[in-house]
């Protein structure tokens, strides 16, 4: 059955008209009717996490400030979920750039509000919400070996070894604050209005994990994001009392890129993306 045929036969919806909003690796968005958005995941894992996103939404309802989705539709039969659109535009760089600096700051300090609300919430008892981030690299170390050790010359292994040592003895890493993080708070998932904040979207990947996990994107130095100027920003609103260990983890998220598109890509079966990180890690 298609999107349109599972929106009025689960939930009673009419549809009048339906475009593709947009997608990633995990789901595929829809514009129904000009007012709805409809979210469809794409494999199991996004299956599982859809409905973990549905319960910390629920939760969070009436404990933010800044508007975020407001499920009305679920299917967990067909994995699909509705709510009504945040309306406005999504954060890029060629937006921010055209904004006064009082707005720039405006903008730096309501993120750093909407983190220091998510983050000081009781942890919620939900199901499969807890990232272990010592145990996650262990795993990742483990695959790897697995995956890709008879794929790679000596001196990558080499690398991955030092990496994972290093990670897993820093103290700076391995010990962290426990909260509830959105885990994936990048441009594309604040929604704007008049060079304000309107909203946060997409919590996918929410879980119970590293505080500073919620700042990585925000210091990143790309195009698609805002840069460490920015991220600084937002560290001393929140004030985060050891900002040095949130920008290291930034430069480590950088450093594990490939390690991510290896994994993402073969559990995902995505070749390209598998065969691109694979390729960096030969490379090094």
């Amino acid at each position: 059955m298609d999107i349109k045929g599972i929106i009025e036969s689960e939930f009673g919806f009419k549809v009048k008209n339906i475009v593709v909003l947009g997608q990633g690796l995990d789901s595929i968005a829809y514009l129904v009717n000009e007012e709805y958005i409809f979210k469809m995941s794409k494999h199991e894992e996004a299956r599982l996490n859809l409905k973990k996103e549905i319960e910390v939404l629920d939760y969070l309802q009436g404990k933010i400030t800044l508007q975020i989705p407001n499920i009305e539709f679920y299917s967990e039969k067909y994995s699909v979920c509705g709510y009504k659109e945040i309306k406005g535009d999504k954060l890029t760089s060629d937006m921010y750039d055209k904004m006064s600096e009082s707005e720039k700051d405006k903008l730096a300090n309501d993120i750093a509000q909407f983190l220091k609300e998510l983050h000081s919430l009781p942890l919620p008892n939900i199901d499969d919400l807890e990232l272990n981030v010592i145990e996650d690299y262990k795993n990742d170390y483990a695959e790897l070996k697995k995956m890709i050790y008879d794929k790679i010359p000596d001196k990558s292994k080499e690398y991955l070894d030092n990496l994972f040592k290093r990670i897993l003895s820093d103290e700076r890493i391995t010990k962290y604050v426990r909260v509830l993080c959105h885990n994936d708070l990048s441009c594309n998932h604040i929604i704007m209005q008049n060079n304000k904040v309107a909203g946060i979207i997409d919590f996918g990947d929410v879980a119970i994990t590293d505080r500073d996990k919620d700042f990585i994107y925000l210091l990143e130095n790309s195009s698609e994001e805002l840069g460490r100027n920015f991220g600084l920003k937002v560290l001393n609103y929140y004030n985060h009392p050891n900002k040095e260990n949130a920008v290291l983890k930034s430069d480590l998220n950088d450093e594990y890129y490939p390690i991510e598109q290896i994994l993402g890509g073969k559990s995902k079966e995505l070749q390209e993306m598998y065969n691109e990180g694979l390729e960096k890690i030969r490379g090094i």
